[in-house]
Order: C-alpha cells, then structure tokens, then sequence
C-alpha cells in the first residue's frame, strides 16, 4: 500500500514516516521545498518517494494523490505562529484539509485517511477531577491553533470520507528549537499535563493505518497514559534537572490555565496498542542526545559545576 504523509518532512513527520516504513507501506512525503526539509527527507533513505509542494495549492496536492491508497495528512500551522499568524494558520490547517478532502471526494472516497487533530479542541479545561475524554468532554477551543483544528475535524466528518481522526496531546522532543523555548513559559507551574513519547505517537499513527477498519469513523486521543501524567513544574523539573538547574522562579510563567490536561486514553490504547514508553525513557532519551550533541563532558560539567554554581542565574537568562 502507498502512503501519502502530507507534512512528512516535520519534526513528527519524519518519525511518523520511519514509523509507516517499518510497517512495510510504501511512502510518499508531501511538504514544502526548504533546506531543513530536504535535509529530512534524505535521511529516510532512498526509497522514499517525494513531493514539493504547497497544501493550499490545488495543483500539488492533486500530484502527491496520483497512485495513493491511504493518507496521513499532518501539514499544519502550529503553536506559536498558530497564535502569532491566525490567518496563515486558517489557510492552511483549515482550507488546506478542504483541498485535500475535495480531491479525494472526486478521486476515491474511500481511500482511509489518518487526520492528525490536537487535544487543543478541548480548550483549558482547570476545573476537571477526571481525565478529559472525548466521550464527557465537548470541544470548547480558546486559541487559534485549537479552533482551527477543531474547523478541520468538522469538515473532514461532514465530507463522506473515509477518516480517523487523533487528537494528539504534547509529543515530547530530545531537541528544543527557539519555538520550544517560546512556549516554555506559557503553562502555568500547576497545570495538569500529560505528555507522549514521540515514537508512540508514531505508533498510533501507524497502527491508525493499519487497522483502519477498526478504528475508521472514531475520533481517539493519543497521549502517554497515567505515567505520563503530571504537574507542568514536575515535567519542567525533570527536565531541567538533567543538567541540575533548578525551575525558573513562578512570576516567569503564565498563570492562565493552559489547553493541555490528563487524558482517558483507554479506548485508543485498546484499539492502537501504542502507549510503550515512559515518561522516563524519555529523560534517559533527552541524556544521550544531550550527550550526542556536544560531548560525553557535558552533562557532569553542568551538574558538577554550572548547575550548582550558576543555576539559578541560568534559568533567569531562558
């Protein structure tokens, strides 16, 4: 069977896509021609079919479909340009998904597509005493991000094609780039979160395809399970403790309560078998590629001297 990835190239994609080959599928990524994506793609290897091209664009989009029997459509505008451009995030995550959807409705219906949505639909839900499902739970977004999500949750079950739809909570990286660091403080320190390992996300994803015909018509949240579950200031404090820095001081936070929450995910656990690794594999992940990207120094320099000496001081300069 031939994938299509729409956003294949991401950060996600690109683990998403190692994930699809290692069930056998054959691959297509559809994504945007720049450096950073050209260089992501040529490490999934030469048996990966590519193609340039815009989601917004009626032209490409209808390239990347020719021979394609399923598709995983994550192109999308995020967090924090999400927020900083509402209208490029409109056109792209919203009338985006309506150009694929209506190319597949004069293509094939019924070839299965995997929509990657966000638990940001939810909206901050503060006053919760359980996991947030989708079952109790109506979307009620307060932020871009999440109200076009949520847009394109609704034109994907209005089209009449075959979908899942995957409400994806905080996937956690070993690598932080600047829009990581711009949204550090956004959470405040006591907000409920509960975050997933990349990989098992990819996982999900991957299964999605597989068992399509279990799963196809549902709308599932994707998150790490109970041991992932936390308090922002805990996860902060794990991370940061790798080094042996301390969390930053509390007025440095955001105190408006943030979209992300702990989640019921028993049903997609059931049904996609993905929740494998723990919040603690993925520390022990963040030490080695710390370690891998700049030296096996690192680490005991920063917890032997810059942590204890200058932490505090570092964490004011984030």
């Amino acid at each position: 069977m031939r994938i299509l990835v729409t956003g294949g190239a991401g950060r996600l994609g690109v683990t998403v896509c190692r994930k699809v080959l290692e069930k056998g599928f054959q691959l297509r990524v559809f994504d945007l021609d720049t450096p950073r994506n050209r260089k992501s793609v040529k490490d999934l290897g030469d048996a990966v079919e590519v193609v340039w091209g815009d989601i917004t664009c009626r032209e490409s989009v209808e390239k990347a479909l020719e021979g394609i029997e399923a598709v995983v459509h994550m192109a999308g505008i995020l967090p924090p340009i999400s927020e900083e451009k509402p209208e490029m995030a409109a056109k792209v995550n919203v009338e985006g998904t309506r150009v694929l959807v209506d190319l597949l409705k004069r293509r094939e219906p019924g070839i299965p597509v995997v929509f990657t949505s966000s638990v940001a639909v939810f909206g901050p839900t503060p006053d919760a005493s359980r996991p947030i499902s989708v079952e109790a739970d109506s979307p009620r977004p307060d932020c871009n991000y999440g109200r076009t999500k949520l847009q394109a949750e609704e034109l994907i079950e209005a089209s009449g094609i075959e979908y899942v739809i995957l409400r994806l909570s905080a996937a956690m990286y070993t690598v932080f780039g600047m829009d990581d660091m711009k949204r550090i403080f956004s959470i405040p320190l006591n907000n409920r979160l509960e975050t997933c390992h990349p990989d098992d996300v990819a996982v999900a994803i991957a299964n999605a395809l597989s068992k399509f015909d279990e799963v196809k018509g549902k709308t599932l949240i994707v998150s790490g399970g109970p041991d992932h579950r936390m308090l922002y200031r805990e996860m902060i404090g794990e991370i940061l403790n790798v080094m042996a820095l301390p969390v930053p001081p509390a007025d440095k936070f955001n105190q408006e309560p943030c979209y992300l929450d702990w989640y019921d995910t028993s049903k997609s656990q059931e049904l996609l078998a993905f929740q494998h690794r723990t919040f603690g594999d993925y520390v022990r992940d963040y030490r080695k590629e710390l370690t891998r990207k700049f030296s096996p120094l690192f680490l005991p320099f920063m917890t032997l001297f810059v942590g204890p000496l200058f932490g505090k001081a570092v964490v004011r300069l984030i």
